[in-house]
């Protein structure tokens, strides 16, 4: 049996019963691959795949040339709510799939043992 610690940090694939939810946050598809990054009573807490920014008007409202707009790669992570999911996958063991659990980390100082 899978627990949802274990997968946090891993990047699974979750499928939607409604996509056109997240359509305001350029979410087009009703399926797709996200690394976990938590979870609450509410839901998972996914990295957003590429949200972008792009600047087109300048502060006078009038459109800026193409060779002048601004793209920026903005990080941010989403709420899957428990309702909306229809099926999560996992791949244990696959490259750049499956991280090592952040619970499983050795945390702190380790003495080396003295030489005779």
């Amino acid at each position: 049996m899978m627990k949802l610690d274990e997968i946090i940090g891993d990047v699974v694939f979750i499928a939607f019963r409604e996509g056109e939810r997240y359509s305001s946050i350029g979410m087009a598809e009703n399926k797709g691959h996200f690394l976990i990054k938590g979870f609450d009573e509410f839901g998972i807490w996914v990295s957003h795949p590429g949200l972008v920014i792009v600047t087109t008007d300048a502060a006078d409202s009038k459109p800026i040339p193409p060779d002048k707009i601004k793209k920026e790669v903005i990080a941010a992570n989403f709420l899957i709510t428990w309702d909306n999911i229809l099926t999560i996958m996992h791949y244990p063991d696959r490259k750049g799939y499956d991280f090592p659990s952040e619970f499983e980390k050795s945390i702190g100082f380790e003495i080396p043992e003295k030489r005779r």
